[in-house]
């Protein structure tokens, strides 16, 4: 136990940087004289702990010490390798590739003792669908401008259809899915705002530098906004011929298929436009049952495109 625990101490101080006697010995439950034996224990070993004090004072390890190879084993080396590889799917060049080649040479011509290439079973492709160069480019650019603290402008168009230009302070770039975001305070709004890089136009860096505004507590208020939109229980029957989508799309603990080969789907969904746009996307092999009011806005949609077919045939 005593090395798990001296291996524990020198993972910590790597990724904390500064931690106090106290808080270490807080957190593997020993007390102050087992911390300091083991920290004496891991200079002795070769690792060089400096000690500083004062109140913001502790122990860490020393700046210039580098670890070595063995402390990562090889086949966690193949799979930051193989992670970065699809982060490089989606960002800049040269912002990862020199980190992934810093990787790489981390895995010695000695371990290819295996006999086999190290390829790891996963692939990490985390390139949203529909990437093109332009979509890139408005990535880069909102990445320089948050590393440079400089304000973009842009036309954004809402769902509803509406454009308006906005002045943003972008804080982050964010990948959800398939789709870019990027978040950051809206001059227009006065306020942190979320937006989809697909439905900006005319994107510019301006020359002016800002200071982020004030968001304690609101670092994370983007996760929100994915559920804003009111909730609504969804009970759906889908015909068999569908299935295949269903299951694509539904958790299986929501699909019950029922004796005559029909899905019955019960699940919660954000009451919005996508929502519709999704249901009727399955035509006439989805019949909502519940709720009332999704059902008859469905089927006042439906009657609507009928009648302008009927209109056009006459």
């Amino acid at each position: 136990m005593k090395i798990e625990r001296l291996l524990a101490i020198v993972t910590l101080l790597m990724g904390k940087r500064r931690m106090s006697a106290t808080e270490l010995a807080k957190h593997f439950e020993v007390s102050l004289r087992t911390i300091y034996r083991d920290l004496e224990t891991i200079n002795t070993a070769g690792i060089p702990i400096v000690a500083y004090p004062g109140s913001s004072g502790g122990f860490e390890i020393m700046e210039s010490f580098t670890i070595d190879r063995q402390y990562v084993s090889l086949d966690e080396l193949v799979t930051l390798i193989a992670a970065l590889k699809g982060v490089q799917t989606s960002a800049a060049e040269r912002q990862v590739g020199p980190l992934l080649e810093k990787i790489k040479s981390l895995v010695s011509t000695g371990s290819e003792k295996r006999g086999t290439a190290h390829a790891h079973p996963i692939v990490y492709d985390f390139n949203p669908w529909g990437h093109t160069e332009e979509s890139m480019r408005r990535v880069n650019q909102l990445r320089e401008a948050i590393e440079s603290r400089q304000r973009v402008t842009f036309l954004y168009t809402k769902y509803q259809g509406e454009t308006q230009k906005r002045t943003v302070e972008p804080i982050t770039l964010i990948l959800k899915g398939y789709v870019w975001y990027v978040y950051g305070y809206c001059q227009w709004r006065q306020a942190y705002r979320l937006f989809r890089l697909s439905r900006m136009a005319d994107l510019m860096v301006k020359n002016d530098t800002f200071h982020p505004h004030q968001y304690t507590g609101e670092a994370l208020k983007w996760l929100e906004e994915w559920n804003q939109e009111e909730q609504v229980m969804l009970v759906l029957e889908f015909s068999q011929s569908v299935h295949v989508r269903v299951r694509d799309m539904f958790r299986p603990e929501e699909i019950e298929t029922k004796e005559d080969g029909t899905l019955l789907v019960k699940t919660m969904a954000s009451h919005d436009e996508w929502l519709y746009g999704m249901l009727l996307s399955f035509g006439d092999a989805l019949y909502v049952m519940e709720p009332e009011l999704v059902r008859c806005r469905l089927h006042d949609t439906v009657k609507r495109m009928a009648a302008r077919y009927e209109r056009e045939e006459r």
